[in-house]
């Protein structure tokens, strides 16, 4: 018997376990072959593909955003400055000559601008710069501060721009180079400031501009006074007897019908 030659059963069995080894190895790359067929590598690429484009849609927000901010700064680095930096006392920047004759204000002395109210304008050309005056100080003030974000509709709610343009004028009273003190700063911070985002926040939080097309809850022309016919009478009787008449019928039906014009117009 040739000693190299292994007849026994355990030689068998390894001989055996190794071919079926070697057949299940083959059977399954073959399988891993088949896996990766065209159709696996097309998906591949598409995957590939939606990457990149997802990609490139995030950049191209990134260099629009950047566009914006540049624009922006642009206009912060050429726009006068919202508090002008005063001028020697008696001369005029521009010509650098006094405007006032010494001892006393002329007519060309520079003054705080007028107080005026939105609600009350009557110049469009004032109304207009008005406006674009708000909004120059909304951007570079007021939306600086968190939580003082405006909705959409803002510029159609003439008591919300009412509420800005005070404020704008009394940040810019409170920074004034004559005007100004710390107390009227400290004062603008912790009272009026937070008092008007509290109001505006309320007056715009649940609105949308869409509620402002014709014939939704705000596309109605604005409130008036109810029962001014009685008004002259009332004046009459207060300021010779200092009592109210009692309302009359016809009173108590124009007051009904005005009530329920009111509860209408909510819904």
């Amino acid at each position: 018997m040739d000693p190299t030659t292994n007849d026994s059963p355990t030689g068998a069995s390894e001989g055996a376990g190794s071919v079926r080894d070697d057949a299940n190895g083959a059977s399954a790359g073959s399988a891993a072959g088949r896996g990766r067929g065209p159709d696996d590598q097309a998906r591949a690429i598409a995957r590939a593909v939606d990457r990149n484009a997802r990609k490139t849609t995030e950049l191209n927000d990134q260099v629009r955003r950047l566009g914006e901010d540049v624009a922006r700064l642009v206009a912060l680095v050429t726009t006068p400055p919202l508090i002008p930096v005063p001028a020697a006392p008696g001369d005029d920047p521009a010509a650098g000559e006094p405007v006032n004759p010494p001892g006393g204000a002329g007519e060309g002395e520079a003054g705080p601008p007028p107080v005026r109210s939105w609600l009350l304008a009557s110049d469009p050309e004032l109304a207009v710069a008005d406006l674009a005056d708000l909004v120059e100080w909304l951007d570079r003030v007021y939306l600086r501060y968190p939580g003082s974000e405006l909705g959409a509709c803002w510029l159609w709610h003439p008591h919300v721009i009412e509420e800005l343009w005070w404020l704008r004028r009394a940040h810019a009273e409170a920074y004034g180079p004559d005007t100004g003190s710390w107390l009227r700063v400290g004062d603008w911070h912790d009272r009026q400031r937070p008092n008007v985002v509290r109001r505006v926040r309320d007056a715009l939080g649940k609105c949308d501009l869409s509620l402002h097309a014709p014939g939704r809850q705000h596309g109605h022309a604005p409130a008036v006074a109810p029962l001014v016919a009685h008004a002259a009478r009332i004046a009459v009787e207060w300021a010779a007897t200092s009592t109210r008449s009692e309302p009359t019928a016809a009173q108590l039906a124009e007051a009904g019908d005005y009530a329920q014009a009111m509860h209408r117009r909510a819904r």
